[in-house]
């Protein structure tokens, strides 16, 4: 993610949503907003092995560092795999892939976030690929345990912070179909908001941060792997 893609992003949708609106008529196929640099990344480890759970990471390059901590963390109770992309649920791609890997493997855990790309759509539009990302996670792993990751902030001092108000709202989306789907909350927000030094840059994050955001997920992934409900990096239930 660059803060380049954002801006670009933003322009989209953010600064003529009427425009954006009018793009999709209702009855129209849906409509589709990319990036200057598509990319999808899979790493499925042990993927020949079912002696210990799988769990899958999906995300995006904020997830994709945090993974080689958390598979480390886990690698005596779980074999930690992950989808990582720029894809945006909205977009019918995300779908694809989304499928792709759930056909492919069974997992005991699906950690799950998607927030930060794809801000050329509008929020209905987002509602509406999220909760059709969800519905291909309950059919073809019905018995997998599924935990819904709030997006982190942008850093707040940078360029892009003035799209951290639509990284709430997406995160308020987020919280509902929590709700609405019986899925325990990950706040990887929480943990940097208002804190500028955790930062590497605009979007992505130093070691310190990367800890922390790894712990927090080792913790969620063990408890729901030991038939507890989600907790959070303070010990408390998952919201």
């Amino acid at each position: 993610m660059s803060m380049k893609t954002i801006a670009t992003d933003v322009s989209a949708a953010a600064v003529s949503p009427a425009a954006s609106a009018a793009a999709a008529p209702t009855g129209s196929p849906r409509r589709v907003v990319r990036e200057d640099i598509e990319w999808c990344d899979v790493w499925i480890s042990k993927a020949d092995q079912n002696s210990i759970p799988h769990v899958l990471l999906v995300g995006d390059s904020i997830t994709k560092s945090y993974h080689g901590a958390v598979a480390k963390q886990l690698e005596a109770t779980a074999s930690c795999a992950r989808l990582t992309t720029s894809a945006c649920v909205c977009d019918p791609v995300f779908q694809l892939q989304l499928e792709a890997v759930l056909t492919g493997w069974q997992f005991a855990v699906i950690h799950f976030n998607n927030g930060l790309h794809g801000m050329g759509y509008l929020e209905s539009e987002y509602r509406l690929g999220y909760e059709q990302a969800l519905k291909v996670i309950r059919k073809l792993q019905p018995g997998a345990k599924l935990i819904l990751v709030l997006s982190t902030p942008l850093q707040p001092t940078s360029a892009p912070n003035n799209l951290n108000p639509r990284v709430d709202a997406r995160n308020k989306i987020v919280k509902e179909l929590a709700e609405q789907f019986g899925a325990p909350i990950n706040d990887l927000h929480s943990i940097s908001k208002n804190h500028p030094e955790h930062y590497a840059d605009a979007c992505h994050f130093g070691s310190a941060a990367k800890g922390l955001q790894a712990g927090q997920v080792v913790n969620q992934i063990t408890a729901l792997i030991n038939g507890k409900p989600g907790v959070g990096g303070d010990g408390q239930p998952a919201r």
